[in-house]
């Protein structure tokens, strides 16, 4: 190891001894969150700009940040199957009344993130062609947009694979402990699944058999304290985690592929902000104050976009969900885990929309043409239940969507040049829209405490742990 190296290790490890002093001293959260965020910016221009004849030593020096960053990650994402999976099922053991609200609740859920995607998708459509965004004046960044089609051939070819009826039977696990170790093809629906089957069953005793119901209501309760109190374990360490993780993409990001797709990328940004006022409206029409929401999920939504991982959100989505927001605990957990694989309005709308609007023009089509624009809007839509459970979320959604329309695959290979710095914005996307689909369902189901929501407590019980 040299000694640039273990300089730059040592400069790593002397602003995490900084954010700790921070959290020594009860800092908010969320201030140690974003210090975190425009600290890692920094170290990260710093090494690039630096160590720029010889990126080898940055290269080497981010293998140890990843440590720290991935780990974090890492342990948000072992976290995720055994939350959804105790956090449904106690949620379905505390339903009062008729059971038969799941079902509502549900079906509302899966309602409004449909609709919500649908409207990013024509949001992707409209920005694109507002900003004349067109495959062919790409071409001179590979020669020929088809260039890139051979590297996508074989996942292209594993999703005609997995007709609709193929992806529906997924959901059901074979092995619900293999789906529990994110095996199968659909493992984050199928432990949703199994959750609200072992829930539903148990709910069923409550009546005929109480003492067998409560015994095992213990020992689920049981279960969803220990998940929660490694929650709060793992959210303590989420400043140092956006540390190494924006140092790392500020230092080995390609600013060159910024510049050049630079106007894709604008109109990416603008697309999102337009979904984000899309979501404001849909919260005042539901009663919400937008701002009161907003700095309530201001957390959330930072290490969403930091860490690029909605499904590693997960734990802090829920908990804001729950103590920042006053939404009940059915609702919050259902929501969020159904928005991690479902209607994703980033990845799974805004992006493949974008990319359909720019290759069909070169292919002598209009695409605000209303019969072309209403079907890729519906396969955009449903073929969001296509990327459930495999990773690469936006690059797999575009590739259904293309292959769908049979449209040639090749600019998805152009455009990951830019993929890290779009997808910071479109993960934020995501999870908001997870929270706003949670927020309108608890509205119409009645599962929300709006004296909490209109609070000006904005700290949850894991960040309030983490303090």
């Amino acid at each position: 190891m040299g000694l640039y190296i273990v300089i730059n290790i040592i400069i790593l490890l002397a602003l995490i001894g900084l954010l700790y002093f921070m959290q020594k001293k009860h800092m908010n959260f969320t201030i140690r969150v974003l210090s975190a965020l425009v600290l890692g910016l920094a170290l990260g221009f710093v090494l690039r700009t630096v160590y720029a004849s010889n990126m080898e030593i940055v290269n080497q020096s981010i293998v140890w940040y990843n440590v720290v960053g991935n780990g974090y990650v890492r342990l948000l994402q072992m976290l995720v199957m055994p939350l959804i999976f105790v956090s449904i099922t106690m949620a379905l053991l505390n339903i009062k009344g008729n059971s038969n609200n799941l079902g509502k609740m549900t079906m509302i859920i899966i309602g409004v993130l449909m609709i919500t995607t649908a409207i990013s998708a024509l949001v992707g459509f409209l920005t694109a062609k507002g900003f004349g965004l067109d495959a062919s004046k790409l071409q001179s960044l590979v020669g020929d947009i088809s260039k890139g089609a051979s590297n996508y051939e074989g996942r292209l070819e594993e999703f005609s694979s997995r007709p609709v009826p193929q992806q529906l039977l997924d959901i059901i696990p074979t092995n619900p402990f293999a789906a529990l170790a994110g095996m199968g093809g659909s493992p984050t629906l199928s432990v949703v699944f199994f959750a609200a089957l072992v829930g539903s069953s148990a709910l069923g005793l409550r009546k005929k058999k109480p003492e067998v119901f409560e015994f095992f209501q213990k020992i689920m309760q049981s279960l969803h304290d220990v998940v929660m109190k490694i929650v709060a374990f793992v959210m303590r360490l989420t400043p140092f985690g956006v540390l190494a993780l924006m140092a790392k993409f500020m230092a080995t990001s390609d600013l060159n592929a910024f510049a050049q797709l630079g106007q894709f990328l604008l109109a990416s940004y603008i697309s999102i902000i337009i979904m984000l006022i899309v979501h404001s409206i849909i919260l005042m029409i539901f009663g919400y104050n937008p701002i009161k929401y907003y700095t309530k999920a201001f957390t959330v939504l930072t290490f969403a976009f930091s860490s690029r991982t909605s499904a590693g959100t997960l734990p802090l989505t829920v908990s804001a969900l729950k103590d920042k927001m006053g939404i009940s605990e059915g609702v919050s957990n259902l929501s969020a885990s159904l928005a991690v694989t479902i209607g994703q309005n980033g990845c799974a709308g805004i992006y493949p929309a974008m990319v359909v609007a720019m290759i069909a023009p070169t292919l002598g089509i209009n695409p605000l043409e209303p019969a072309f624009l209403i079907k890729a809007v519906i396969i955009i839509a449903i073929g969001s239940f296509g990327i459930a459970g495999v990773g690469g979320g936006a690059t797999n959604a575009a590739l259904i969507t293309l292959s769908a329309l049979g449209f040639p695959v090749g600019l998805v290979a152009i455009l990951l040049g830019i993929e890290p710095l779009i997808d910071m914005g479109r993960t934020m996307l995501n999870v908001n829209d997870g929270m706003v689909t949670a927020a309108v369902t608890g509205k119409i189901c009645k599962e929300v405490d709006m004296d909490k929501f209109n609070s000006n407590d904005n700290t949850s019980s894991n960040e309030a742990e983490a303090m």
